[in-house]
Order: C-alpha cells, then sequence, then structure tokens
C-alpha cells in the first residue's frame, strides 16, 4: 500500500512539474521571414549592448496585425534569440497602415527614408522563437 501511494505521489509530482511551466508560459508573437513565430519571455539577464540578433519593433504603426520583426528566424544566422533591440518609427503617417513581415521589407522602407530605426542597447534581452504550427 506504501509503495503505491509514493509510486501515485511520484507520478503527480513529474506531472505537475512536466505541464506546469508549459502552461504558466505567456507566449506572444513575432514575424519573421514572412512566417509568425510563438515567443516567450526567460529570466536569463543579458547586458545592455550585448545582444546578437536584431529584432524590430514598430512605435507608430497604426495596422492592428503589425508585430516585432526578427531580422533572423531559428537556424542559419540566429544566435539563439539573444535580441538586440532596434525601434523604427514610420517618418509618414500615410505609411502607418503599411504591414511588414519580413527583414527584407523592412530594409528596403529604411534604405528609401520611409522607416527610421534606433538602436536600444539598454533593452537588449533573451527568448526564443518557435514556429506557430
Amino acid at each position: 500500500m506504501r509503495r503505491s501511494i509514493i509510486a501515485i505521489l511520484a507520478a503527480l509530482a513529474i506531472a505537475s512539474v512536466a505541464v506546469v511551466p508549459v502552461g504558466a508560459r505567456s507566449f506572444g508573437h513575432i514575424y519573421a521571414e514572412g512566417d509568425t513565430y510563438r515567443t516567450f519571455g526567460t529570466k536569463a539577464h543579458v547586458d545592455p549592448g550585448t545582444g546578437t540578433d536584431p529584432i524590430y519593433t514598430f512605435e507608430n504603426s497604426t495596422n492592428a496585425n503589425q508585430l516585432s520583426v526578427a531580422r533572423y528566424a531559428p537556424g542559419p544566422g540566429s544566435h539563439g534569440g539573444r535580441w538586440m533591440i532596434h525601434h523604427v518609427t514610420w517618418v509618414n503617417d500615410a505609411d502607418r497602415g503599411i504591414l511588414i513581415t519580413k527583414y527584407s521589407d523592412l530594409a528596403w522602407y529604411v534604405s528609401h527614408g520611409r522607416l527610421t530605426v534606433e538602436r536600444d542597447e539598454a533593452a537588449d534581452f533573451r527568448c526564443p522563437i518557435i514556429p506557430n504550427g
């Protein structure tokens, strides 16, 4: 009887450890290479100015679907989600509704003077991005 109770308690403890962290996470979303990825924050410390993967947040977009845009999706070129934060701002009010889901599109608007970019070293952080499937 005692073995049965211990086995049941051990199984419940393992199940709670396996389920609680995933259920407790609050997922956000981000664009990378035109696709949507899930993401969640971690408690990992990242010193200001040490991010390696560029991520761009939109300061004045009016498009309800606009998410931040990562320079790299998981895979080649990515450094594991150690984010180097940049804030982008539309120059012309008429452009604020444009949806950008790829870094190449963002770079085009920057090169044509339609978006400005400001680096924010103090905001660097670490978090994974995971396929949204």
